[in-house]
């Protein structure tokens, strides 16, 4: 199976949450006291094209994240082409 099949799977078996085009990321907040576009990158991890997959990568390098890291699902309504993608698989 190549790379662009595992995605296939992963997201025609994902459950979309309620939202159009799911994708996932893990969110690792730490304080803010300045807007700094690398540090606030720094924060995000992904994206994971279905909740396990990300919360498998999450569990599996625990050690790269704060306490306070979560799985978080994001929409890529806005995404044309991924809206498209997701819409042909009938997600």
């Amino acid at each position: 199976m190549n790379a662009v099949d595992k995605i296939l799977d992963a997201l025609e078996d994902s459950d979309n949450e309620g939202t159009r085009a799911p994708y996932w990321l893990i969110l690792d907040p730490i304080q803010n006291m300045r807007l700094d576009i690398h540090q606030l990158a720094a924060q995000i991890s992904g994206p994971f094209f279905s909740r396990k997959d990300a919360q498998d990568h999450l569990d599996s390098t625990r050690y790269n994240y704060s306490e306070h890291a979560r799985v978080y699902c994001c929409s890529g309504a806005y995404s044309k082409k991924y809206s498209n993608l997701c819409e042909y698989l009938d997600l």
